[in-house]
């Protein structure tokens, strides 16, 4: 007698466990996936992008550029273009997107914060001179 009584509890508490378990897989299954560049965004102050739009991606001529997403609002000093109020499609990473040339071409496309945005059209000195970002 004392061997199904003790069968009849082991059963009892595997179907506890199982019926409190299957609600939090069912839970952690329904969880809306992961926003990896909202993340980075928001822990790195920036992060890099392949394409801003269908025409502009590294190797796009600074002409091109210019043609399909118009001029930038901000030009810094080292030929740096800014455009702020973008987004990264299928997420909710926005801010302004950074776009770096070497040569007339585009080497570098990122996203940044609007802190990082600030602080990089921020004026600053070299040596005694104090170098400013052109406002367009």
């Amino acid at each position: 007698m004392k061997t199904i009584l003790t069968a009849s509890i082991v059963r009892t508490a595997a179907l506890a466990t199982a019926l409190l378990v299957l609600p939090t897989l069912a839970f952690a299954n329904d969880a809306a996936p992961t926003d990896r560049a909202a993340q980075r965004l928001a822990l790195n102050g920036s992060v890099s992008i392949k394409a801003a739009g269908p025409y502009v991606e590294i190797g796009t001529y600074q002409v091109q550029v210019a043609a399909k997403l118009g001029r930038a609002r901000t030009a810094l000093s080292d030929g740096t273009w800014l455009y702020p109020n973008f987004a990264i499609n299928d997420s909710d990473a926005t801010g302004t997107l950074v776009v770096r040339f070497n040569h007339g071409r585009v080497s570098e496309l990122s996203l940044v914060t609007p802190a990082v945005a600030m602080a990089m059209s921020a004026p600053k000195k070299a040596g005694d001179k104090i170098l400013v970002a052109a406002s367009k």
